[in-house]
């Protein structure tokens, strides 16, 4: 509920730790070639066109975007000791404007002293001078961890710098990470990370990012297709969760079309001598010939052309 100087409730957030992680050797050379094509085939900036459009990956790109993610995931569940699960990626450039800071699951709302909300010109200062500075629910509040990865070296770009500041209103960052290719950087998403990039002045800086959230937590619909964009997000590719629920789905599919199992057409393998034989194919058995009245395949694939 409402605690110190404001009377509202804080933002929920459903990490657990706070410390920040390195994540060293995530990604290998063949990972950071495969998010390097992906980016070079499906860049996009969500006007070319909007995110309801989002252009299609082929199964293998799926699949490869899926395991470098889910390498980093995997990662991070070992180092902070919990079960995560694959919530979003994005393989991102940063532009000239960079990312100014920000938490993730929570946004800044007002600063407040003795019940009283501050000025909007004295909130520096005022929170500064402890004054409680009130956050409220992003939409992405589900998820609880995130990553940046690099896919760049930092000779590389200049600019680029992943910044830590230990609360709202700090004017320095008390900690800088430039993280060679297949390195990365995990923390958590409430305000005791709060995080900026700065923008890149020259060359080029891409990174995987990843966010995770708990077993148990539910995705808000609204949140299945969105794609991650924040002001100094350059041209990306997105891996939504609504993707990590469509493409397995349409694989499977696909298969069950390609080598249809005769159940689907409302057959019986048990009645008139249709078995699943050593091959592990539906196949008609008991009769060299065939069984009288069994139906012919050829008529099956007819019916469902």
């Amino acid at each position: 509920g409402p605690s110190g100087h404001c009377p509202h409730k804080q933002g929920q957030t459903f990490c657990s730790k706070h410390e920040r992680r390195e994540l060293d050797d995530v990604l290998n050379a063949t990972d950071i070639r495969a998010m390097h094509t992906i980016w070079n085939k499906h860049q996009d900036d969500l006007t070319h066109p909007w995110y309801s459009q989002k252009p299609d990956f082929e199964d293998h790109e799926f699949e490869s975007f899926r395991r470098c993610a889910q390498k980093v995931v995997d990662a991070m569940s070992k180092l902070y000791g919990e079960p995560l699960l694959l919530d979003q990626a994005t393989i991102s450039s940063t532009t000239s404007v960079g990312h100014p800071p920000h938490a993730d699951n929570v946004q800044f709302d007002s600063v407040w002293w003795q019940g009283q909300r501050i000025r909007t010109r004295d909130e520096l200062v005022a929170a500064r001078g402890g004054a409680e500075v009130l956050l409220t629910d992003a939409k992405p509040n589900h998820r609880n961890y995130s990553a940046s990865v690099s896919l760049t070296d930092p000779w590389q770009y200049g600019g680029g710098d992943l910044e830590f500041y230990e609360e709202w209103g700090q004017q320095e960052p008390f900690k800088k990470y430039r993280q060679t290719q297949g390195n990365g950087i995990a923390s958590c998403g409430c305000q005791k990370n709060i995080h900026a990039v700065t923008g890149v002045k020259w060359g080029f800086r891409l990174v995987l990012l990843v966010w995770t959230r708990a077993p148990d937590v539910q995705v808000p619909e609204e949140q299945m297709h969105v794609c991650y964009f924040r002001p100094g997000t350059g041209l990306s590719v997105w891996l939504t969760t609504a993707d990590l629920e469509k493409y397995p789905r349409r694989k499977a599919e696909a298969a069950r079309v390609a080598d249809p199992d005769p159940r689907d057409y409302g057959f019986d393998p048990g009645f008139n001598g249709w078995g699943d034989d050593a091959d592990g194919d539906w196949d008609c058995v008991g009769h060299e010939d065939g069984i009288e009245g069994a139906p012919d395949l050829e008529d099956v694939h007819m019916a469902d052309a």
